[in-house]
């Protein structure tokens, strides 16, 4: 069994070839991917040559963990999914001669049905976006209740965007800000606050409960702090390669910064019901389609095109 995948066959250099599948275990289903997302952070720290330290762990590699597609063979001891599903796969590490960071990137994908996410409606152009979006309530979940809470969300990209809709779901009044107008515009939020304008903290209408840090940047943390109340918590929903920022404000205003991982199984599925029940909308972030065969395009624009929210891949 074989199929055609994104690789990345060295560092700096993205290939659409064929690569080699392994057997279907028993208890795997296969799925033909209809859409995929790109990463802009793991797939960018994999194509500029950041490889984790894994044994086993080299290129060529196969990226990617935002897919979304039918299933059309099960294995003998798969349970809970069909033949027909639509599906969310959260990657997969099925080919013999490339390895996979994660390894969603591709037209075939082998599975276990316990770790398939059927959609329950989600339209599958939209499904790709629920592994950023059960990234974003992770996050948010870490806040505990916030209920009642006037909460920031610094950073109206695409996962910062998620935690908002989250939020507002949640019943927490949210305070949206960014340098970006274009970004504002259409960010969610019950307020607004442009991040370009100097001296911009003082357009906070009053302190913030708590903060989401969704621009990746450090030095922005002490920013949440300085317009937040005392105690307040701030949500770290970006990667740092190294953390480094002024401490006065986080001092004196007692900040606990929460750090917030991957998302974990339940918050996928938590993710899923979200988008399918209408709590949250996915439709915003899934516009910018381009068909594989463009993939050189798509990864320019994922990588270099900070306009663009987030980049899906069509594969049927």
């Amino acid at each position: 069994m074989s199929a055609r995948a994104i690789v990345f066959p060295e560092a700096g250099r993205v290939e659409l070839r064929d690569v080699a599948l392994r057997p279907l275990a028993d208890d795997e289903v296969v799925v033909d991917t209809y859409y995929s997302s790109i990463s802009a952070g793991t797939e960018r720290m994999l194509f500029g040559g950041k490889l984790p330290r894994i044994p086993g762990l080299g290129y060529p590699i196969v990226p990617g963990y935002e897919a979304a597609g039918r299933v059309v063979a099960v294995g003998p001891a798969a349970e809970g999914v069909a033949v027909g599903d639509e599906v969310f796969v959260g990657g997969s590490h099925c080919y013999t001669d490339a390895a996979a960071m994660f390894g969603g990137q591709s037209s075939r994908l082998l599975k276990r049905a316990a770790q398939v996410v059927p959609l329950h409606g989600i339209p599958l152009a939209q499904a790709p976006i629920l592994a950023l979006a059960a990234t974003a309530l992770h996050g948010v979940r870490r806040l505990g209740d916030v209920a009642g809470k006037r909460v920031a969300v610094f950073g109206m990209g695409a996962v910062g965007q998620l935690a908002a809709q989250f939020l507002q779901a949640a019943g927490a009044t949210v305070v949206a800000v960014d340098r970006s107008a274009e970004r504002l515009a259409t960010a969610p939020g019950h307020e607004r606050v442009d991040a370009s304008v100097a001296g911009y903290e003082a357009s906070f209408g009053a302190p913030v409960d708590h903060a989401v840090e969704a621009t990746g940047e450090p030095r922005v943390i002490a920013t949440c702090a300085s317009v937040m109340n005392l105690g307040g918590s701030i949500v770290l929903l970006s990667f740092y390669d190294d953390l480094n920022t002024p401490f006065q404000q986080l001092f004196m205003k007692e900040v606990t910064l929460l750090v917030a991982r991957e998302w974990a199984p339940q918050d996928l599925f938590a993710a899923r019901d979200a988008a399918a029940s209408g709590a949250v909308d996915l439709a915003p972030l899934s516009g910018h389609v381009v068909p594989v065969g463009r993939y050189e395009e798509a990864y320019r624009t994922a990588f270099e095109d900070t306009s663009v929210l987030k980049v899906v891949l069509q594969w049927a």
